[in-house]
């Protein structure tokens, strides 16, 4: 009878290791995409590419503001160059992270006959990508008038 408790006691023990090992073994939450980032996209047709600068603050709320100041360059089709200033939103779940773009300001415009229409037509600039496990690098997709892969790097604060 003894013997049949000890067995007892070890089959809860390790029944119990089990389910403690396994609430253990819950992934790290993914970092957060809050700070300052710079990205790039890769080129689209005409040789064009989106970069530029960008910060994302957490409010009381939990939610997450963005503001960005974009530079659409082509080397082969008009317009040459476009400078915006964005507002946005991010959305995290889990490391992935969707922006949704709203159009600020166009700025600079080349070749400036051009101006006009780009401040009519603009289309402001989204991004869904995925933070890696370090929080120092976004991957993914921006999407607008056209799409492509993009990567944003974030700026490293340095301690002095």
């Amino acid at each position: 009878m003894t013997q049949h408790l000890s067995r007892r006691f070890i089959a809860a023990l390790s029944a119990s290791f089990l389910l403690l090992g396994s609430a253990s073994a819950d992934p790290t939450p993914a970092p957060s995409p809050a700070g300052s980032w710079t990205f790039i996209s890769g080129k689209m047709s005409g040789g064009c590419a989106l970069s530029g600068d960008m910060v994302v603050t957490r409010k009381a709320d939990k939610t997450l503001k963005c503001d960005f100041r974009a530079k659409w360059a082509c080397e082969s089709r008009l317009p040459k160059l476009v400078q915006t200033e964005q507002t946005c939103t991010a959305t995290q779940t889990g490391s992935d992270v969707v922006i949704t773009s709203r159009m600020s300001k166009i700025g600079k415009v080349e070749p400036a006959e051009l101006a006009e229409y780009m401040r009519a037509n603009y289309a402001a600039d989204h991004f869904k990508v995925k933070i890696n496990a370090r929080g120092d690098e976004m991957r993914g997709l921006f999407h607008s008038y056209g799409q492509a892969e993009v990567i944003f790097r974030r700026h490293v604060e340095l301690i002095g």
